[in-house]
C-alpha cells in the first residue's frame, strides 16, 4: 500500500472516532436535559411520601386586606402547596393554594380565573392531589397546557419550582 492509502484510512479512522464520540455526547446530553417531570405519574407512584401538611392543606385564593395580601404557605419536600403568578406582569405575585382540586379556566367557577386572554379554554387545565403528590392535567384545551415547556399529553406530576403555562400565563409551583 501506498503512503497516499494510509493516510487516507487514518483520516477515515479518525473521523469515525469523532462521529462515534459526537454520539454518545449526544446520548448523555439528552438523557441529562430530560426533565424530571417528562415521566409519567405512575413512576413515581414507587417514591410516594407522606403528605405534608403544607400539602393536605386547602386555603381558599389569597385575600386582599387594606395594602397587605395573605399568601398561601410554600410547599416542602418537592411537594408545592401553592401556585404563583409569574406572567403577566399585572397578576405577578399572586398566589393560589393548592387544594383538593384546582380549576384554572376563562369561566367563573374555576378556581384560578384568567380573563382577557383569547388562547385559554373555559375550563382549561386542573391541578390536584394524589397519593401526595400534587398533578396537573389539561382538560382537552385547544392550545394546549405545557409543563416546564413540554406540552402535556397526559397527567403529570408537579413538583416545587415547576412552570405550568396556559395561554399566557405562567404559574410557579411553590
Amino acid at each position: 500500500m501506498t503512503d497516499q492509502v494510509l493516510d487516507i484510512l487514518k483520516l477515515v479512522l479518525l473521523v469515525l472516532l469523532y462521529l462515534f464520540f459526537a454520539r454518545v455526547l449526544w446520548a448523555v446530553w439528552s438523557e441529562v436535559r430530560q426533565p424530571a417531570n417528562a415521566r409519567s405519574v405512575a413512576d413515581f407512584a414507587s417514591h410516594q411520601r407522606q403528605p405534608s401538611p403544607a400539602a393536605a392543606a386547602a386555603g381558599p385564593p389569597p385575600v386582599k386586606s387594606g395594602r397587605r395580601v395573605t399568601k398561601a404557605s410554600k410547599g416542602r419536600g418537592g411537594i408545592p402547596a401553592r401556585l404563583a403568578v409569574l406572567e403577566p406582569r399585572e397578576r405577578r405575585g399572586t398566589t393560589f393554594a393548592i387544594a383538593a382540586e384546582v380549576g384554572i379556566g376563562r369561566d367563573a367557577d374555576n378556581t384560578i380565573v384568567i380573563t382577557g386572554d383569547e388562547y385559554i379554554s373555559s375550563h382549561h387545565a386542573r391541578v390536584s392531589t394524589t397519593d401526595a403528590q400534587v398533578v396537573v392535567d389539561d382538560l382537552g384545551s385547544r392550545n394546549g397546557t405545557y409543563l416546564n415547556g413540554a406540552k402535556l399529553t397526559q397527567r403529570r406530576t408537579v413538583r416545587t419550582g415547576d412552570r405550568i403555562q396556559v395561554g399566557y400565563t405562567v404559574l410557579e409551583a411553590q
